[in-house]
């Protein structure tokens, strides 16, 4: 089993990587700690839209030249903006490491970023967001975040609105630019074989030192309901409360409730929703911890006549949960399932990269997998019992569809849940 490691750069820049090792291949992620959160309201949509611009030209390549050497890499070059964070990628075969970090690190730290980019630009990412508009699960997912927190910089769409990047301008762009890409807000995660070699390369070379100014608060959960209508013959329903954040003594514990609750076969919702009732086709709980803020969710796409009867199945067998707890037998499979999902995702050097990322960020190494694994498997029935009772006394409810009398059904999939 290997070792994950962390260093920080003099310029600031952090170093977080492994020595597991692969068939031949490597990973490299570049991790800048910007995303949706740090935009104003005149912002929002500036980190995925300079994500957008990077790839438009950068130190000595216009865009045709980059798109040139991404396909001579083979393997994959990517980028992705989150709420947290924007991630630059690429999964490789080692021999073309260096050339791969080369182009990573000219996107991230060279970008041209010209006026006539920026509009032609302006409308991809303007189809982008129609996309996304017409995506009910995308809208599903947007008002859930808008209904769980009470901050809109936590809880507005990463790709920003219509109007935010119909009037986007460059000299903000740049500003936005200079604030967040500077090397103390960044993370460089590697996974695979030749990592050490190109750590190497990486830490010989040196970067000015300037200091991010961005601060952050955690988000405030305000629990609510809202309906948005749109024309579907299913809603699609998200119910989910705030979760221990990825740091949290409790992390494993939310693991193992989220996996019990409707993340297997045997789940609870599963079972009752989809194979005893036949009210759904599809339902299943997911957890998402970050640094400081965390959520676990209920999805499942049904037909509005069906609606009550879905969620009044869903707090059955919550209370039947807080009530009894979970069997043991349950426990097992789910450490099971999460054991195998663990490993499975090690297997992989862009699988470590990833998390690797994620847990640099907060300026550490990752939790080595097999600690993680052994506090899963110390987590008690008991525990996932109090925990589900804590987390679940109320929730956020959103839908997105057609139902003429929905509000007031909506209405009913809050409360008194635990007495």
């Amino acid at each position: 089993m290997g070792i994950d490691h962390f260093i920080t750069l003099p310029s600031g820049m952090s170093v977080t990587y492994d020595d597991h090792g692969s068939l031949g291949t490597i990973a490299i992620g570049i991790f800048v700690g910007v995303g949706s959160r740090d935009e104003g309201p005149h912002q929002e949509g500036m980190a995925h839209f300079l994500e957008h611009l990077t790839f438009k030209g950068a130190k000595d390549r216009n865009s045709q030249q980059i798109a040139e050497v991404m396909d001579d890499l083979g393997g994959e070059v990517n980028a992705y903006t989150t709420r947290d964070y924007t991630c630059f990628y690429a999964k490789v075969l080692t021999p073309l490491a260096p050339r791969a970090w080369q182009l990573l690190s000219d996107l991230v730290q060279h970008p041209w970023l010209r006026p006539e980019d920026a509009e032609r630009e302006r409308n991809v990412v303007q189809e982008e967001l129609l996309e996304a508009m017409d995506d009910l699960e995308d809208r599903c997912e947007v008002a859930y975040m808008e209904s769980l927190y009470a901050d809109r910089l936590i809880t507005h769409d990463v790709l920003g609105s219509p109007e935010s990047i119909r009037t986007m301008d460059l000299g903000s762009l740049n500003a936005f630019y200079q604030m967040h890409y500077v090397p103390a807000n960044m993370v460089v995660a590697i996974a695979g074989e030749g990592t050490e070699e190109l750590v190497e390369r990486i830490v010989k070379k040196t970067e000015p030192k300037r200091a991010s100014l961005s601060i952050r608060h955690a988000p405030s959960p305000s629990p609510s309901h809202v309906h948005f209508e749109r024309s579907a013959e299913q809603l699609q329903v998200l119910l989910g409360v705030p979760a221990p954040v990825l740091i949290d003594d409790a992390y494993p514990t939310a693991l193992l409730l989220a996996m019990l609750l409707g993340g297997q076969n045997s789940s609870r919702f599963w079972q009752r929703l989809r194979e005893k009732d036949g009210l759904v086709y599809t339902v299943s709980t997911g957890y998402n911890a970050q640094g400081d803020w965390a959520e676990m969710s209920t999805h499942m796409a049904v037909h509005p006549s069906s609606l009550n009867k879905a969620v009044n199945a869903i707090k059955s067998e919550l209370r039947r949960f807080v009530d009894e707890g979970p069997a043991p037998q349950e426990v097992r499979r789910s450490v099971i399932q999460l054991a195998t999902s663990f490993a499975f995702n090690r297997e992989t050097p862009e699988g470590r990269m990833f998390r690797l990322g994620r847990y640099g960020l907060l300026g550490r190494a990752a939790e080595n997998a097999e600690s993680l694994l052994e506090r899963i498997r110390q987590v008690r029935p008991d525990a996932i019992q109090r925990l589900a009772h804590t987390l679940w006394g109320d929730w956020t409810a959103v839908a997105v569809g057609t139902a003429g009398t929905l509000p007031k059904k909506l209405a009913n999939l809050r409360g008194d849940l635990v007495e």
